[in-house]
């Protein structure tokens, strides 16, 4: 019986060290989740892999240049089923997109929450119904 049990615990304890690597990949601490932006910009690339896509934007700078932005959304099939698809978001777009910033000012990605293509709003696939940043 001793054995069984030290084999139950062994089990557990070895189930138990799995689950902190399965729950780091949906982390995000990187972003800062109590702030919202709003970002325009031409899109410039879209990776449509799972775990998640991606988006990257020149955006327009002050100075009359551009700097390069990257965001971070659901899975392919759950933006599809929110509208979002490869043939409504593709290169060469102008989008205004709704994120949650960077924690890490200095870098330029986000998670985005919603998206607005042509004047149509898209929400984020994950069921996300933010049309605004938190400043209006």
């Amino acid at each position: 019986m001793a054995w069984k049990t030290v084999g139950n615990l062994t089990m557990l304890i070895g189930l138990a060290s799995l689950t902190g690597p399965l729950s780091a990949h949906h982390s995000r601490a990187m972003f800062d989740v109590d702030v919202l932006i709003a970002v325009e910009g031409v899109v410039t690339n879209v990776e449509w892999k799972n775990p998640h896509m991606w988006v990257t934007l020149d955006v327009p700078t002050a100075d009359g240049g551009t700097e390069s932005w990257g965001f971070e959304g659901s899975g392919p099939a759950a933006m599809v089923a929110s509208g979002i698809s490869p043939q409504i978001l593709k290169v060469g777009n102008r989008v205004k997109i709704i994120a949650h910033p960077p924690r890490d000012q200095s870098q330029r990605a986000g998670e985005f929450m919603g998206m607005e293509i042509d004047g149509v709003y898209y929400a984020r696939g994950t069921g996300s119904n933010i049309r605004d940043t938190n400043d209006n």
